[in-house]
């Protein structure tokens, strides 16, 4: 019986090898891995595989080095090796002069199982060419030493050769077509077989090199995540499906439709600027109809940007970016929005990118500085702790508020960067402290902890390895978490808040009372204190406290602690000592103070107000 063909995997991100694995295993092949190229080519000494896939990013040998070493080892010389890697790494570095092809990340099945077939009917044509290459040369030696029956040999080496030559014409033509198979592949959307980015780039530069006018519309699908997440991927797909459909029966021929991916399109036609909004608003009807599909009917909603002409655009880039940022001012709106592209969105974009290239940049070149703001027991009026503000003085622009890059940060995803800049900033300063023989025994710091971080399945890790690289004890550190979190009841989310009390971090729930959790709440989660917003502060006075008496004695009765921040006047800070509260934060004590004037503040601990 003949036994499957052996591919050989060497990769080290246990995600992609196991996708990869299954892929090929439901493809009825065998699969043998490896995690670096000492353990491969200790496996290659005793087994010879069919093929070998090499993933390019492996942290120990890259896979560029693996496979010049492949080439040079005499048992591994003839075997086809594929190279595993990102689409951006293909058009930047180039294919390596020792692998036969690439397969791109992430892994669509069909694609892979194709290019693995491909290349494994090319080996055995060469096996069998190199065979029979071999068997026409003992031919021929036969052939010299029986003069008598060589012009017999000659007739069947003819007939050999016309055999063969049409095995290969055929092979041949069977590559032309996958050939042509995988070039269309590489231009349309395996799901809906429209256009694909690379096919859009292909069309609209094309467009631009020929001078020829076009409007662009980018649409995207309103609340599309809760259908996948309601229905499941399967539905979510044959609602892509069906748009597509409609978009091109609307077009018809005079346009091209592709998608972006997910549940973004791309129409782009010959219409006059000023007939866009109109053409857009009958996209919008056109979709808006109900869609039929097993679960029963579903009726969704679009956005769309639009670029109303392409012509004064340099390149594909462009047109893609500020029609993205079109869709983004619609989608800001609401649903069914229609928004063409106006100089003034373009201006505020390109602040933006502007905004967080430079952000990127004042991490790097450490151009944020914390504040300290005090944290004051209202029994004692001591110092007990600070909370470490950042703030950036731009190099160019001066002083950039707080309010205009954090949010920004956290949209581009550059906030964990930030938030681990402040943790290792406060760990310098605290390190600093020691090293002047102030006493910290009783002091902490509080650092803000982006919600977001707690998406991302590494962030934990990530964090465990910066908070024992900082070597501050835990108990100097609070970790403020806002509201909003406690949303989320995911076990990772839980998991994470457990992990990092049992280390012994101090938790505490920022701006309490502006979000979604409501008291009752308190209790599920390992939280040990809780600060209370500066507007229910200001909103005290004697009459009007109850809110805020109920939350400090729940807190109280959860042991926890209670923070009250915003207080600017003594009479809110003198009712809410009254009340209970532990500890009082704002203006009236303290501004934020810079490094200098907080280390002064603690070597004398003298209090900073007395209330009357």
């Amino acid at each position: 019986m003949e036994h499957a063909a052996l591919i050989f995997v060497i990769q080290d991100h246990l995600d992609d090898l196991c996708t990869l694995s299954q892929v090929l295993q439901a493809g009825g092949y065998r699969v043998l891995i490896a995690s670096d190229g000492e353990s491969a080519f200790e496996k290659l000494a005793n087994v010879v595989p069919d093929l070998i896939l090499v993933d390019r990013a492996i942290a120990a040998s890259p896979g560029v080095e693996i496979c010049q070493m492949l080439t040079r080892n005499v048992n591994t010389l003839d075997i086809p090796v594929l190279l595993l890697m990102a689409p951006d790494d293909v058009n930047e570095q180039g294919l390596p002069a020792e692998v036969v092809d690439v397969i791109t990340k992430p892994y669509h099945p069909n694609t892979v199982l194709n290019r693995i077939k491909l290349h494994l009917q090319l080996r055995s044509l060469n096996l069998t060419l190199q065979a029979q290459h071999q068997q026409l040369s003992q031919e021929i030696t036969a052939r010299r030493l029986i003069e008598a029956d060589l012009q017999k040999l000659n007739n069947n080496l003819e007939t050999h050769i016309h055999e063969r030559t049409e095995t290969l014409h055929q092979a041949l033509h069977r590559l032309k077509e996958q050939d042509e198979e995988l070039r269309y592949k590489a231009y349309h959307d395996d799901l809906t077989g429209l256009h694909n980015r690379n096919g859009l780039i292909q069309y609209l530069d094309q467009c631009l090199a020929h001078q020829q006018p076009k409007t662009v519309f980018f649409l995207d699908l309103d609340r599309f995540k809760r259908i996948n997440d309601r229905f499941g991927y399967g539905v979510g797909d044959i609602l892509l499906q069906g748009v597509a459909e409609r978009l091109q029966s609307f077009i018809g021929t005079n346009a091209i439709v592709g998608r972006l991916g997910g549940d973004e399109f791309l129409v782009v036609t010959d219409v006059q600027p000023h007939h866009g909004k109109a053409i857009a608003q009958q996209l919008i009807e056109h979709l808006r109809f109900p869609f039929q599909l097993m679960q029963g009917s579903l009726q969704i909603g679009t956005c769309i940007g639009i670029i109303p002409d392409t012509l004064s655009y340099r390149n594909a880039t462009e047109i893609l970016r500020d029609a993205d940022i079109a869709l983004h001012q619609a989608k800001r709106i609401g649903t069914n929005i229609i928004m063409p592209l106006t100089p003034q969105m373009q201006e505020a974009a390109m602040a933006r990118i502007t905004l967080e290239d430079d952000i990127r940049a004042g991490i790097e070149q450490d151009q944020f500085m914390l504040h300290y703001q005090p944290l004051i027991s209202l029994k004692s009026r001591q110092i007990i702790g600070f909370e470490a503000l950042i703030r950036w003085n731009h190099p160019t622009r001066g002083f950039i508020p707080p309010s205009q890059f954090i949010p920004l940060a956290e949209e581009t995803g550059l906030i964990q960067a930030l938030d681990f800049w402040v943790l290792k900033a406060v760990a310098r300063q605290w390190h600093a402290w020691q090293y002047q023989g102030i006493d910290l025994n009783t002091i902490t710091i509080n650092v803000n902890l982006a919600t977001i971080h707690f998406q991302q399945r590494d962030f934990l890790r990530q964090l465990d390895t910066l908070l024992s690289h900082i070597n501050v004890p835990p108990r100097a550190l609070k970790l403020e978490i806002t509201e909003s979190l406690f949303l989320d009841s995911s076990s990772l989310t839980l998991y994470a808040l457990e992990h990092l009390t049992r280390k012994g971090y101090f938790l505490c729930i920022d701006d309490f009372g502006t979000g979604y959790s409501s008291l009752s709440r308190l209790h599920t989660f390992p939280i040990q204190g809780l600060k209370i917003d500066r507007s229910f502060v200001s909103a005290m006075s004697e009459d009007s406290s109850a809110i805020v008496q109920t939350i400090i004695a729940l807190a109280h009765h959860l042991n926890l602690n209670v923070v009250a921040e915003g207080i600017e006047t003594a009479e809110q800070g003198d009712q809410l000592q009254r009340l209970g509260c532990d500890v009082g934060q704002g203006f009236w004590f303290a501004r934020p103070l810079p490094p200098a004037i907080a280390t002064q503040h603690l070597s004398t601990n003298d209090p900073l107000r007395m209330c009357s």
